[in-house]
């Protein structure tokens, strides 16, 4: 390789080092700016964390719920299973649940309180109602 043709091959390098760097910061610079742009993207991480007792056994009773409710659709328009859902939920917590149907058997199997997450929900949520109400008068 003469000196002319290095100088030409380090002149390209540097100038595809350049470019990766200005792409770099642009995206930095985005992210900044409009992070809903990358929200949501697994390599970012979980989008939250889900801290309790037995957050496994709860998002499946979650998942189950909304899926029997039939009221989550892909963009596509096509109504969500189960299945769907907790790939959702893995995604969103950043968790995976291997024995998710496995959840769902120990859900139906429930002598009492089936719904044992769905009904600490609901009270939770009359409670607020109630102090609130109270606040009032």
């Amino acid at each position: 390789m003469t000196g002319l043709e290095k100088k030409i091959t380090v002149s390209l390098c540097l100038h595809a080092v350049l470019m990766r760097v200005e792409h770099e910061i642009r995206l930095v610079r985005e992210r900044l700016e409009k992070p809903e742009w990358f929200a949501g993207h697994l390599d970012d991480g979980p989008l939250a964390i889900w801290k309790s007792e037995n957050p496994k056994m709860e998002m499946a009773e979650l998942a189950l719920g909304i899926c029997l409710a039939k009221v989550l659709w892909s963009p596509r328009g096509k109504l969500m299973g189960y299945d769907e859902i907790i790939k959702l939920v893995e995604r969103v917590f950043g968790m995976k649940l291997p024995n998710y149907r496995d959840l769902k058997r120990d859900i139906f199997g429930r002598l009492k309180d089936v719904a044992v997450f769905s009904k600490q929900l609901v009270f939770l949520i009359e409670q607020a109602k109630d102090e609130k109400d109270a606040r009032r008068h």
